[in-house]
């Protein structure tokens, strides 16, 4: 530590300060997360001989049995259950390669990307340079994305990118562009192809000039950026609800339950939870179920949707401590995780988690959703009204629109606009009826608007919803600030809610 503390320029205590602000775990922790990681990750691997005693000597632990509780603790099963599960898995016969690739619990399915040069439909103008570049550029924004795997075209002395066919390309999802001119004005057309089925699922067109080509390559990446990775996740979701529950691996069953982890209700989260226990059995360590499941555990809470809150809310830290350990950097691990201590309330780790996203993709809609509601939390209502709107703009068919909704609601409701707020919590019920849990918050709306009958309406609404829920479960669910709460609170009570 004090190595690192001089070569940053900060004292060890600032350093300590910081590193747990924007990772969330002091160094001595993460340090502590990654050895057992890599214990895992050789147990994983199960090759013959191995002792799990040396294997965690080797890391650092020898006290066996704490080493053995922690395991246990991040992992959900004992160092010997990984050793047996991976041997069981990995045939000897398996290429060694493919072991030293994280084993069997690694092999795991992602979309694959290739991105294809540029066509040249004129020879008006030299655009090597920029045929080059552009998809050299939009491949390395893509390889930020932890969740896809990207294939770029391959050079040749003679020929520049290799102009193979495309569905000699080894991947799943094609992206294609053609440059044409018309005097001194260049469109590029972009497309994003299907490689099996050839459907086209996004394209767009991009105008610019010859002495601006760098401003026209970044335009071209940022929209590439914001259009395709929603349209693989459609795609891919679609693939998976094509497919019978039981033919589906954990990446498959994951994607399943994507929509329904976003859909912001109670039952969703239900739903999405038995496709995701059933994704962690095949696949313990695929850290995107993991952390989803962390964020369905947590919409429990926040929506009233248990009897057993304080449960639901230690499940869900710990499943988000785990999908941490088992990938820091996958963007949607990350916005789930952040989604989860939003929940329990310690809103500076997840804005750390947010500021790591936005790093690697700023393109995201759910972190801008996730963003929202941070800001609507911190009491920043018109900030978060516009990362909501900026949300519905990136993604606007997704499935959290009618949490977006719910969140403009809120924040016209902390500003004192009970008119827009009654509004968009309505616009949310039409968008999406399981949402029942808004009614919480809209028949206060109502009530301060002077609308009675509809608030009382909206009430009973929400108590049909949670029978038996009282104002002190409904404010411990939520992390507003002391003065939404306490016009929640008030309100409430007025209407006739048990404390």
């Amino acid at each position: 530590m004090a190595e690192v503390a001089t070569a940053s320029g900060v004292a060890a205590r600032t350093l300590r300060k910081h590193f747990r602000e924007f990772v969330g775990l002091s160094p001595l922790d993460y340090l502590r997360r990654l050895r057992l990681a890599a214990v895992r990750d050789e147990l994983i691997e199960g090759a013959e001989g191995v002792s799990i005693t040396e294997v965690a000597t080797r890391y650092g632990f020898s006290h066996f049995g704490r080493f053995s509780l922690q395991y246990r603790r991040c992992f959900g099963e004992t160092p010997s259950g990984t050793l047996r599960r991976s041997r069981a898995a990995v045939p000897d016969k398996l290429p060694s390669a493919i072991r030293c690739a994280g084993g069997i619990g690694r092999a795991r399915e992602k979309p694959s990307v290739a991105v294809l040069s540029l066509q040249a439909c004129t020879t008006e103008l030299n655009l090597r340079d920029f045929v080059e570049g552009a998809p050299e550029e939009i491949g390395a924004a893509l390889c930020r994305i932890s969740s896809i795997s990207v294939i770029e075209p391959t050079r040749s002395r003679t020929s520049g990118f290799d102009r193979r066919p495309d569905r000699e390309f080894g991947a799943r999802y094609l992206l294609t562009g053609r440059i044409t001119q018309a005097g001194q004005r260049i469109r590029v057309i972009m497309r994003l192809i299907d490689n099996v089925t050839r459907q086209n699922l996004w394209g767009d067109s991009y105008d610019g000039e010859p002495a601006d080509l760098f401003g026209l390559q970044d335009r071209i990446t940022e929209g590439v950026m914001r259009g395709i990775l929603p349209s693989i996740r459609r795609a891919e979701i679609d693939r998976a609800q094509r497919k019978r529950p039981e033919e589906l691996d954990a990446y498959g069953l994951t994607m399943r339950a994507f929509p329904l982890a976003l859909a912001a209700n109670p039952d969703g989260a239900r739903r999405a939870l038995e496709l995701l226990n059933r994704a962690m059995e095949i696949d313990p360590d695929y850290a995107l179920a993991v952390a989803l499941a962390a964020w369905c555990h947590g919409q429990l809470v926040m929506h009233n949707g248990t009897q057993r809150p304080a449960d639901e809310r230690a499940r869900a830290l710990l499943l988000a401590e785990r999908a941490g350990i088992l990938d820091s950097d996958d963007p949607l691990v990350l916005t789930a995780r952040c989604a989860v201590h939003t929940m329990a309330r310690q809103l500076d780790i997840a804005d750390a988690l947010l500021a790591r996203v936005l790093a690697r993709d700023p393109t995201s809609a759910w972190v801008w959703e996730r963003s929202g509601w941070l800001k609507t939390f911190a009491g920043e209502p018109e900030t978060a009204i516009q990362h909501f709107r900026r949300a519905i703009s990136l993604d606007p068919s997704g499935p959290s629109n009618a949490n977006r909704f719910v969140g403009i609601g809120s924040a016209h409701f902390h500003a004192g606009r009970y008119d827009q707020s009654a509004l968009w919590m309505r616009q949310a019920l039409l968008e999406q009826p399981a949402t029942v849990w808004v009614n919480r918050t809209l028949a206060v709306s109502y009530s301060r608007l002077g609308q009675r009958v509809a608030a009382l309406d909206s009430l009973d609404a929400f108590r049909r919803y949670s029978p038996d829920v009282t104002i002190g479960e409904v404010v411990a669910s939520i992390p507003f600030t002391n003065d939404f709460l306490d016009r929640v609170a008030e309100g409430l009570s007025d209407l006739g809610l048990p404390p």
